[in-house]
């Protein structure tokens, strides 16, 4: 017993040592942001193949079409949004110590972006409308979430500050709401029983993550209880009330219009782009 004591004893501190490093902080950050950027350029390139393949594609407008390919760019924009979020990130103050809520946190962010490895759906006017209506929606509301978070963003179960501001007067885990709400959008182009399986494990992933993060934040701000005691979980107890806030709260509501009008800019080049290479 001593024996293995002493070999676990160097294996432990050097862990901790680890963990405080700089290269092993952005060492941590890297594995998904190749591997989304690996599963969205996959999937540009292959959009890209196809268009290529059938010039006709575009040469006729179509309410169809057109809203295929503005789901399809939501999709990319869910991807870039995740798979930026570990950049620009504070040093953490205290993280989780096991293994499972690190590699359970890297599958809760690693599994939406998998859906775009199945087969799509046939084209649905009413389900292609929902779905970019949706996912426009959370990627707005993210953006804005975000912007309270600031670089407290976590990939890992990390504790960096305790936010309370904006969307976080409300829920605990607004951001992750809005994964939610975005994955379920991706899922909506595809309707499968791959896809659903894969939604039922992301919406599961989610959940386990959120509450490991609370675990660290628990332990590390003694005001976290407090906080927990007046705020819901993960879905907000008044949900009108809670989208509503993006329009009623000053702040939220000023950047709520600059990320809109960002969007706007960023999409109206990438939509008016194949109608004028292929008309």
């Amino acid at each position: 017993m001593t024996a293995i004591r002493s070999l676990i004893t160097p294996t432990g501190a050097l862990r901790r040592r680890l963990d405080q490093s700089t290269i092993y902080d952005w060492a941590m950050r890297c594995p998904l942001i190749v591997y989304s950027s690996f599963i969205l350029f996959r999937d540009v390139s292959g959009f890209c193949h196809q268009a290529a393949q059938d010039p006709l594609l575009f040469s006729h407008f179509d309410v169809n079409i057109a809203l295929a390919f503005l789901a399809r760019i939501s999709q990319w924009m869910f991807v870039v949004l995740l798979s930026i979020q570990p950049l620009f990130r504070l040093r953490a103050i205290a993280k989780s110590d096991a293994i499972l809520p690190r590699f359970g946190a890297l599958a809760a962010v690693s599994v939406p972006l998998l859906f775009m490895l199945l087969e799509r759906a046939p084209p649905s006017v009413a389900f292609n409308l929902l779905a970019v209506i949706i996912s426009l929606l959370a990627n707005v509301m993210a953006l804005v979430t975000a912007s309270f978070l600031g670089r407290s963003l976590s990939v890992m179960p990390e504790a960096r500050r305790l936010v309370q501001s904006g969307p976080y007067g409300a829920v605990r885990h607004p951001l992750y709401f809005c994964e939610l709400i975005g994955t379920a959008a991706v899922f909506l182009q595809y309707r499968s029983w791959p896809a659903t399986a894969l939604l039922l494990l992301a919406i599961l992933l989610l959940v386990r993550r959120a509450g490991w993060e609370e675990a660290v934040l628990a332990r590390t701000f003694p005001e976290f209880a407090a906080y927990r005691a007046r705020t819901s979980f993960l879905v907000p107890a008044d949900p009108l009330r809670f989208f509503a806030s993006f329009l009623t709260q000053r702040v939220a509501r000023r950047r709520l219009a600059f990320v809109v009008v960002i969007m706007i800019a960023v999409l109206t080049p990438i939509v008016a782009l194949p109608w004028k290479l292929f008309v």
